[in-house]
């Protein structure tokens, strides 16, 4: 992420806290972050692909990205499961 923090990139705590405030993208979400790795990452690869091509700002994709790391997968699905 360009040398900083996940914590850092405000897209990525914007993404986390509108799953946290909204019922539905929270479902989503967890659903997507408990995925097996493989199907996770292919997943969001897609996802972020897809993203590039409509455009999306680069701080957005960044965020959806950093989600195929595994260690920000479970940290971002431990933080979810807690409003559950």
């Amino acid at each position: 992420m360009n040398g900083q923090s996940i914590g850092d990139n405000e897209a990525f705590v914007a993404l986390i806290q509108v799953a946290e405030e909204d019922p539905e993208m929270n479902q989503r979400l967890t659903a997507i972050l408990r995925l097996p790795e493989f199907q996770r990452k292919s997943l969001l690869g897609s996802a972020v692909n897809e993203m590039r091509m409509n455009g999306a700002p680069e701080d957005f994709i960044l965020a959806v990205e950093a989600l195929r790391d595994d260690a920000i997968a479970r940290r971002a699905l431990q933080i979810l499961e807690k409003r559950n």
